[in-house]
């Protein structure tokens, strides 16, 4: 067809559907967001038609942006297109030309669109058809928050479905960041302040600016796109075009309030349709419903709560921007903590040299400086130890590399803020793990990750960082509730979670009926911090070479380091036949070893075993009935002495009447009783003599407590307690009382362990 043939065809079929869309909005006998997706399609078929005729070598590809990219187009808009091209060619340029005067010019039959090619890389100055290598270099270094917002509209028409996949893959990683990043609220803000001042509405006028008057149309997408691309890095089922849509994810997601939800849909909606309105009178461009004039009962029934709902809708926008940072001096700031001058010349000055990295200085500095600033007035509040979190704090902003986003994040988020300083100023334990992995920062905000990866290396990084993220998150609770239940149960299924989602990844490449039988603190349910996993790989199948190369590839993938250090440490000495036996045993293997052949040690250690998410048969019913003899006993009670600490510093593991001790001695009782615990925790062997030994259970749980909160407030590792240790101070204030009454308190339910111990383990007595 010839190009004045098409020209032509195209009018008539723009004319007849226009119309026919322009009827309905006259009347409101469509709903809005409908109509606003026939008119797209329709605008989707005219340009695929021109296309094709300027296009035919289809070595290119054209793209949708604004309203059409999210098919809402209205009834007068201009269309927003980007072409992108595997090369640069001449040939792309005439038919560009060509592309325009089909659509654009205006004949005896009217024209088809207004086509805005703006949307590109380097707006009215860049290439007009830029190559892929352009698009992809454009926007991965000079790419702008508003231009993060307008990719997320972007949609393929028509073209080379190589380059369209290649643009479309890159858009989303341009526009959807995995991490937080809180600094496009305040570019928001700016831009939103140019669009009111530009389009500013007089209070006595009779016009509605229904796309840029505050509570607007475009107030009303600015929202919701910020919201999209905050949140769809992390979740991909956000990453949507449709207005309508995104809002009702964003509620699914509990992101967006219902009520606050259902209110927009409504207000977008009812704006759209009085936009199609005032466009279908004379097919103009324009977005002012004039009150004086004369309109049909819809519109005048939706302009009595119009002013109300657009006020709301600014509300709802406003409530999501926030204020904006004001200026601060952040002189003498450090005298209100009462720092020595030494400290202050060594940290702050380093903390403040440190200037953040951003192409908008102005605005980021003043949000540094206002983090700074509301930092330590959180710290002179909560009275921690304001030398630590602010040398963590330099650590901090050294591994952000003084990143905008987070500065702004955290002024957002005053109660992270808050957390953040109570973390560095009383747990070196969880500091160091963000200020390794600052990233972990906007997990920690949603206290949630993505689902896992299908790609090994990549199921690595997040189980690596899942267990991190699970610490930060328990034990930042830990510090405030002291709630040691929750805490290990926590852990342990972390820990669960881990490994069964490696051994599932693992099988995919060596199927086998490998399964994992969890021993020590981890077989009772009661890992803490710091603690390795012990367990043992058992075949509950047929033997084959895949049982043994699985459990290779999983020990050193567990084992290897990732960021942050590596997954878990592992311990398998309690395998049969110990670090000489083989690392898979046969299920009746092992029963018949426990029934038979091992040692009274051995029994001992197995009492905590426990399947992970597998149902097994119970082990301890292999050998529970043989009970103990009198030189089993006497075995016992010497590996307890060379277990036993003797130093006279008390020790909450390894001093007499210590956890230690206590979890030794009632694994004994069980054994000489031939009791079954009812399950694999110390707390659940404990609660078999509780009613006799009422306060051994009680001071069990005490030293655990005790044992955790030192993992995470202590600067090295240690169960130690004594008033000269430099962690000790804090641990009493962490448990609310003085170091002496704390010592005094400990030190009290020692003895009082070595009492019941003494009556209660067999051991202790004659053989």
């Amino acid at each position: 067809m010839s190009n004045s043939s098409l020209e032509s065809s195209l009018r008539i079929k723009r004319n007849g559907i226009w119309s026919r869309c322009a009827d309905s909005a006259k009347n409101s006998s469509q709903d809005s967001i409908q109509l606003c997706h026939d008119w797209s399609t329709a605008a989707d078929e005219l340009l695929t038609e021109a296309f094709k005729q300027c296009f035919p070598e289809n070595d290119i590809a054209l793209f949708a942006l604004g309203k059409l990219g999210s098919e809402e187009l209205n009834l007068s808009s201009d269309v927003d297109v980007l072409f992108v091209s595997d090369s640069d060619n001449d040939k792309h340029l005439r038919g560009l030309r060509q592309f325009q005067k089909l659509l654009s010019e205006r004949t005896a039959e009217g024209f088809v669109f207004r086509v805005d090619f703006d949307l590109r890389p380097g707006g009215r100055h860049g290439p007009l058809i830029p190559t892929v290598e352009h698009f992809r270099d454009y926007y991965g270094n000079y790419g702008e928050t508003w231009e993060r917002l307008a990719f997320v509209r972007l949609r393929a028409i028509t073209g080379h479905p190589g380059i369209i996949q290649q643009v479309e893959a890159f858009a989303k990683k341009f526009s959807f960041r995995r991490h937080l990043d809180f600094t496009l609220f305040e570019d928001l803000k700016h831009l939103r302040g140019k669009i009111q001042n530009a389009y500013h509405t007089p209070a006595n006028a009779d016009v509605i600016d229904l796309k840029m008057g505050v509570g607007g149309i475009r107030d009303l997408e600015l929202f919701c796109h910020a919201l999209l691309v905050v949140h769809g890095g992390k979740d991909p089922s956000l990453q949507t075009r449709g207005t309508i849509q995104a809002l009702k994810l964003l509620s699914a997601k509990a992101i967006l309030p219902q009520d606050e939800s259902d209110f927009l849909v409504a207000h977008y909606r009812n704006l759209r349709g009085l936009e199609n309105y005032v466009q279908a009178l004379n097919d103009e461009q324009t977005h002012l419903l004039r009150l004086n004039d004369t309109h049909p009962e819809f519109v005048t029934t939706a302009l009595k709560t119009l002013s109300s709902e657009m006020q709301h809708c600014d509300q709802i926008v406003k409530t999501l921007l926030g204020e904006s940072p004001k200026a601060v001096s952040l002189e003498n700031e450090l005298s209100t903590l009462g720092l020595p001058e030494g400290d202050i010349k060594e940290l702050w000055n380093e903390i403040i040299e440190q200037e953040v990295l951003s192409r908008n200085k102005g605005r980021d500095e003043t949000a540094r400086k206002s983090f700074l600033q509301e930092f330590v007035n959180i710290l002179q509040a909560q009275g921690g130890d304001s030398r630590r979190a602010l040398s963590f704090l330099k650590d901090f902003i050294r591994s952000t590399r003084a990143k905008a986003s987070f500065f702004t994040l955290l002024l957002r988020e005053n109660e992270l803020l808050k957390k953040l300083a109570w973390l560095f100023a009383h747990s070196p334990y969880l500091s160091r793990i963000l200020c390794s992995r600052p990233e972990l920062l906007d997990s920690f905000v949603f206290r949630a990750q993505n689902e896992l990866s299908e790609d090994l290396d990549r199921l690595l990084e997040e189980l690596a960082e899942k267990k991190l993220l699970s610490e930060l998150i328990n034990g930042s609770q830990y510090l405030e509730d002291r709630d040691l239940d929750t805490l290990l149960q926590n852990l342990t299924f972390t820990a669960d979670s881990i490994a069964s989602a490696l051994l599932t990844a693992l099988k995919k490449d060596y199927p086998c009926s490998v399964e994992i039988l969890a021993l020590g603190k981890w077989g009772g349910k009661e890992l803490g911090f710091k603690s390795d996993l012990d367990f043992l790989f058992v075949i509950t199948g047929e033997p084959s070479d895949n049982d043994f190369k699985l459990a290779k590839r999983f020990i050193s993938r567990m084992t290897e380091s990732h960021r942050g250090g590596n997954i878990y440490s592992i311990d398998m000495r309690l395998r049969p036949s110990g670090k000489a036996g083989p690392i898979v045993i046969p299920l009746s293997d092992l029963q018949s070893y426990l029934s038979n052949e091992s040692e009274v040690w051995e029994r001992q250690a197995y009492l905590k075993s426990r399947w992970v998410n597998f149902t097994g048969p119970s082990l301890v019913n292999c050998y529970i009935d043989r009970g103990l003899s009198a030189p089993q006993l006497s075995e016992l009670n010497r590996i307890r002495q060379e277990l036993i600490n003797k130093s006279p510093t008390l020790n909450l593991k390894y001093s007499e009447g210590g956890m230690v001790d206590i979890e030794l001695a009632i694994q004994t009782v069980l054994l000489n009783q031939k009791l079954a615990p009812p399950n694999s925790s110390t707390e659940g062997f404990l609660s078999v003599e509780s009613s006799q030994y009422p306060s051994l259970v009680k001071n069990y749980i005490y030293m655990r407590q005790i044992e955790q909160m030192l993992q995470l407030i202590a600067s090295e590792s240690t169960a130690e307690v004594s008033l000269n240790h430099e962690s000790f101070h804090d641990l009493a204030v962490a448990f609310n009382t003085s170091p002496s009454k704390l010592l005094e308190d400990i030190s009290q339910r020692i003895s009082e362990n070595l009492v019941s111990l003494k009556a209660l383990d067999p051991r202790r007595g004659p053989h």
